[in-house]
């Protein structure tokens, strides 16, 4: 194959018995067998009075050969153990190292011949560009544009520049796909080999194994790509020879290889924008069939938002979303142009007849529907949260978790405690603030938050420290007063309420009885003090959360159409 062939001590390597018939119309047929035991014999014996050459055996010929070709038979591999994974692995590569398999050239393992189908790959194209031959021959799953295939014939010459046209003295043939999944070509899976390169064949084997990596095109597109050019006017007689010594790859210098880059950089190009479109396309056309109640949706949307929501559904569908997270992401997306809609919906307001309020009533109508949406779609996450807390942590862990997480996520104290921010210092003046006798220690789990129009102060407690409710009220009475003392050092008197929060592991001492504890919590509530333990606050967030979905499940138009979106069963799936 091209100029240089493959020596008979490479066989050797792999095998110990090379079998060779040929024949030539109009001279009588060979057939001799090259022995590799027999060989190491012959030079192990060179110094002894026993030396002779090693001559080749001859053997029957017994293949069937017409009018004239060659047979090379490869027999007792040197491989120790051989599977029926070992035959299919090597039936796969051999496919996929040689394109000149046909019906002139074969090859075949343990009697079955290899095909292209052995490559096993084509079945992963999604859309194909193919040069000078139809490939999409061997591709069972390309998608189509409603009868028509997604195979697209390009012109497969060029000149010395790379420069495509129908006359060009270079001609190539070959493909390159496009594959649903990036990760349907990271050599997982199955494959032995990365699938995500495109190789170059010459005289019908590879010469180079990957040129895709050389072209630096940036987006995740090129993460889909797979293909093989063949190009043999890389290797013709009558020009230098352009592979390197290993023959495994060609010299990049060489004038007819810099005119194949120039050519693929540009086909590249195309194939990266074109793909986009496809995808795009693609994306929209699967959401929409797979998911009933989202196709609803869209066909409801104004014209001008459709190509938005068509974006977004491809993005999904490039993102390698899982089958069963997929539902998830189009009612997240629906939800997202719901409020999108709603912004082009403003616009109008100032044309709304005074007459005629009812559209202006339904926009308002809406703006309340899509607010309740969103929550609940916050509070769907922060349901999640809680439970992991419930299902996944053991009480020691949950707590260290807790003491991480709280402060920034105030939410799990009370549901109306949306937003938390902090004063610049406010936790180290407080601290500054606080008696010279008040313990140290004592002040390094506190922390505190604004939250809407109140002032709250935290403590933690360790989980194993139980307290008596007169160290509670002692210590938080000295961080209010102490808050209190540095609000008033404000330039506008702050008198917004102040809450002290203990969190606690266990109950303090004698709330085992619920008499007494109800009476120490009634004389704690003047102070501005509460107690609450790690587990009742998990347990009272999520029953608060859980409740608020219960309440509204049914309440609004765009919640029963995002649960369809999430619940809906496709005939095919």
């Amino acid at each position: 194959m091209g100029r240089k062939g493959i020596g008979k001590l490479s066989l050797f390597s792999i095998a110990n018995r090379i079998s060779v018939y040929t024949k030539k119309a109009g001279d009588p047929p060979e057939s001799f067998c090259m022995d590799a035991v027999k060989i190491k014999k012959a030079i192990d014996a060179e110094n002894a009075s026993t030396a002779r050459d090693y001559e080749p055996e001859k053997i029957d010929f017994d293949q069937n050969i017409a009018e004239h070709g060659t047979i090379l038979k490869i027999e007792d591999l040197k491989k120790l153990r051989i599977t029926s994974a070992t035959i299919a692995g090597l039936k796969k590569r051999i496919a996929r190292r040689f394109s000149v398999l046909d019906n002139e050239f074969q090859v075949s393992v343990n009697g079955q011949e290899i095909t292209f189908s052995d490559r096993d790959y084509f079945h992963k194209a999604r859309f194909i560009f193919q040069y000078g031959d139809d490939y999409a021959r061997h591709c069972k799953k390309l998608d189509s544009d409603g009868k028509k295939l997604m195979k697209y014939d390009r012109i497969f010459r060029f000149d010395d520049t790379g420069r495509k046209t129908e006359d060009g003295i270079h001609a190539i043939k070959g493909w390159i796909a496009i594959a649903r999944r990036s990760n349907d070509l990271d050599g997982k899976g199955g494959d032995e080999d990365n699938l995500n390169k495109i190789a170059i064949a010459v005289r019908g084997k590879v010469a180079q194994e990957d040129v895709l990596q050389g072209f630096r095109l940036g987006g995740m597109i090129t993460k889909y790509m797979f293909g093989e050019i063949n190009a043999d006017f890389l290797d013709q007689d009558d020009k230098d020879d352009i592979a390197t010594s290993s023959r495994q790859s060609i010299s990049e210098d060489d004038p007819r290889f810099k005119a194949l880059k120039s050519f693929l950089r540009a086909e590249l190009q195309h194939i990266w924008t074109e793909t986009n479109k496809l995808k795009d396309k693609k994306g929209l056309e699967k959401a929409l069939q797979e998911n009933l109640p989202l196709k609803e949706w869209y066909d409801d949307l104004p014209r001008k938002l459709q190509p938005r929501a068509a974006k977004i559904f491809a993005e999904i569908d490039k993102a390698n979303i899982d089958e069963d997270k997929r539902k998830d992401f189009y009612a997240n997306g629906v939800l997202a142009f719901e409020r999108l809609k709603l912004d082009s919906a403003a616009e109008v307001l100032d044309d709304i007849d005074e007459s005629n309020i009812e559209p202006f009533l339904a926009f308002l109508a809406d703006v309340d529907a899509i607010e309740a949406a969103n929550f609940r779609e916050i509070i769907n996450e922060r349901l999640k949260v809680i439970r992991k807390f419930h299902g996944h942590l053991a009480e020691n862990a949950r707590e260290r978790v807790l003491q991480e997480y709280i402060f920034d996520h105030l939410w799990l104290l009370d549901p109306a405690w949306e937003r938390a921010t902090l004063y610049a210092n406010m936790e180290e003046r407080i601290q500054a603030a606080l008696p010279d006798d008040a313990n140290a220690a004592l002040r390094l789990d506190i922390r505190y938050r604004r939250v809407g129009a109140a002032h709250v102060i935290l403590e933690l407690k360790r989980g194993s420290r139980r307290l008596s409710k007169t160290e509670i009220e002692e210590q938080l009475t000295r961080y209010i007063r102490a808050l209190e003392a540095e609000l008033k050092k404000g330039i506008e008197q702050d008198r917004l309420p102040i809450e002290g929060v203990c969190i606690v592991g266990e109950l303090p001492r004698g709330w085992d009885d619920l008499e007494i504890r109800k009476q120490e919590e009634d004389s704690l509530r003047p102070l501005r003090i509460r107690v609450v333990t790690y587990k009742d606050l998990i347990d009272n967030a999520e029953w608060a959360y859980a409740k608020y979905l219960e309440v509204t499940s049914q309440t609004k138009e765009i919640n029963v159409l995002l649960e369809r979106i999430r619940n809906y069963q496709h005939e095919g799936s």
